[in-house]
């Protein structure tokens, strides 16, 4: 059965539960341990600072919680914890046995908490159905086929969740998921239709501002200037030679990967038409100066770069590899693998 089929059940099961009751300001939790229950939990809702402990009596236990659909509320009990949707509807938590929280609600229809269920399942339902053929394809063809199957069901799911949640903790979730599988435009339009409410949280609102950042710093555009310790971008950018520049870290393991890819290119194009740059970002320079010695890296550096960079091209993971044109045009971004020499040699004629 296509997976596809497995959340529309799951969403349909959804729709067709009760509906009864209505949404209040507060939340009645009410809590039963399948086994070993413990003397007391502690319920909390870190954003609103609300923290009650309630004691267990008979394996159970009841509180009233603020309602707040923007964040996850949670409950501790001894080394377990738990989190759940505090959406005003009445919510049964239990404690099983393998220590595994289930939260459900008596009103499924009106829940937030059952939406963020039925998306919580479909999600792990995508990786349980392509996980093991991704696994198990044989050929690199047939793996990426899956697995952008797999990222386009992850997407279309993700763009029906934030549709239909735009004021809640589902849109925060589904764009964790997509700001890795849209593009810039697509991921500005999404913003742009969420709730004020959502839109101005510190995550989103960083989320924002990165992908701004991104747009003024497109493939097609000119170089964004920056200065580290006296030390310019345009000194090596914008001169009148293609320069890949490798964003990276000393503690940085993809990072360490590149270097042979990078120190490849280098050593085949680096000449009157063709340099390479390092700037190290989000590192102490001690570690970066070693770094430079015993991994042997030739090119030239900027070091202690720290978010400077990164903010400015709104690059929110590294190694982030960008090559720039003579002129300072931004050729080419997020380059990996055999990728950095298939889009230099565009370009760029060896030298040795």
């Amino acid at each position: 059965m296509r997976i596809r089929l497995i959340i529309l059940a799951s969403a349909t099961a959804l729709l067709l539960a009760g509906c009864g009751g209505k949404v209040s300001d507060k939340t009645v939790v009410t809590g039963v341990f399948e086994s070993n229950p413990t003397e007391s939990v502690e319920v909390s809702v870190q954003d609103l600072g609300f923290t009650q402990t309630v004691p267990v009596r008979d394996g159970q236990f009841k509180v009233e919680v603020p309602r707040y659909t923007k964040g996850m509320s949670r409950i501790k009990a001894g080394n377990i914890i738990g989190s759940f949707i505090s959406d005003g509807t009445p919510l049964t938590v239990t404690i099983k046995e393998d220590k595994k929280v289930q939260v459900a609600s008596k009103y499924p229809k009106l829940s937030v908490q059952e939406r963020y269920n039925v998306f919580d399942k479909s999600m792990k339902d995508f990786q349980a159905y392509y996980q093991p053929q991704i696994e198990s394809a044989g050929d690199e063809a047939t793996e990426d086929k899956l697995y952008d199957s797999y990222q386009n069901d992850v997407k279309r799911l993700c763009l029906a969740t934030v549709a239909d949640n735009k004021d809640n903790i589902l849109t925060l979730t589904a764009i964790g998921n997509l700001r890795y599988l849209l593009t810039n435009n697509q991921m500005d339009s999404v913003l742009t239709g969420i709730d004020t409410s959502i839109a101005n949280l510190p995550s989103i609102a960083a989320l924002a501002t990165s992908v701004a950042a991104r747009k003024a710093t497109a493939e097609g555009k000119k170089f964004s200037d920056f200065t580290v310790n006296n030390q310019r971008l345009s000194d090596y950018v914008g001169d009148g030679k293609y320069v890949l520049v490798d964003f990276w870290a000393s503690w940085c393991g993809p990072c360490k990967a590149e270097l042979p890819n990078i120190k490849a290119v280098w050593e085949k194009y680096a000449g009157p038409e063709f340099d390479v740059l390092g700037v190290a970002v989000w590192d102490k320079v001690d570690d970066t100066n070693a770094a430079i010695k015993t991994l042997g890296i030739p090119w030239s550096q900027i070091i202690d770069a720290q978010s400077v960079p990164t903010d400015l091209y709104g690059i929110d993971g590294i190694p982030h590899i960008i090559l720039f044109g003579p002129d300072g045009t931004i050729v080419k971004r997020d380059l990996r693998g055999d990728d950095i020499e298939a889009e230099v040699a565009k370009y760029v004629k060896p030298v040795k």
